[in-house]
């Protein structure tokens, strides 16, 4: 009888095991970051410095285009590092991450040039690529490092990345209003 009180004893403290520190540790779990999701975070960090290379390139070459249908691939390049800057920025939080106004403006810079049709660009228009090319690769620079390894933003980058995008965007919200 003492052996089966012993496993009776056993099989309890199983169960309770299961039933009660089983599910705190996954609470647990769930509570702590997990490192899938700050990978996550990481690689759409990598995707976006891609993109916002691929514009920095795009809009050195947007200097020597001659009329408004070379401008496809920058505006196009534009939005697409719009758009994945404005899913990091949601990723890792509003009041981690500045958002890029600038590129939007850019986007909607390109898009008025092209409205008119193909038409030949003007000097005065070349030389806004040509400043901006400037500004964004300046942007290209400090965007590489937006984060550290662990994953944080550093915010003095941040801090200058936010003021080369209020250049930018004033910059280009000027050429707009014209």
């Amino acid at each position: 009888m003492g052996r089966r009180a012993g496993w009776r004893k056993f099989g309890v403290w199983v169960v309770l095991f299961v039933l009660i520190v089983w599910p705190v540790y996954r609470i647990y779990g769930y509570f702590t970051q997990h490192e899938a999701s700050y990978d996550a975070s990481l690689l759409l960090y990598q995707v976006s410095q891609f993109q916002v290379e691929l514009l920095n390139s795009s809009l050195s070459e947007a200097g020597k285009a001659g009329t408004t249908n070379e401008l496809d691939s920058l505006r196009l390049t534009a939005f697409s590092a719009g758009y994945t800057h404005e899913r990091l920025v949601l990723a890792l939080g509003q009041s981690k991450l500045t958002k890029l106004a600038s590129i939007e403006q850019l986007v909607q810079f390109v898009t008025r040039l092209q409205i008119g049709g193909d038409r030949a660009l003007k000097q005065e228009e070349r030389d806004t690529f040509s400043k901006a090319s400037l500004l964004v690769k300046q942007i290209y620079e400090v965007y590489g490092k937006l984060l550290t390894s662990g994953g944080r933003t550093v915010s003095s980058q941040n801090d200058k990345l936010t003021g080369l995008d209020k250049e930018l965007e004033e910059l280009l919200r000027k050429r707009l209003l014209r």
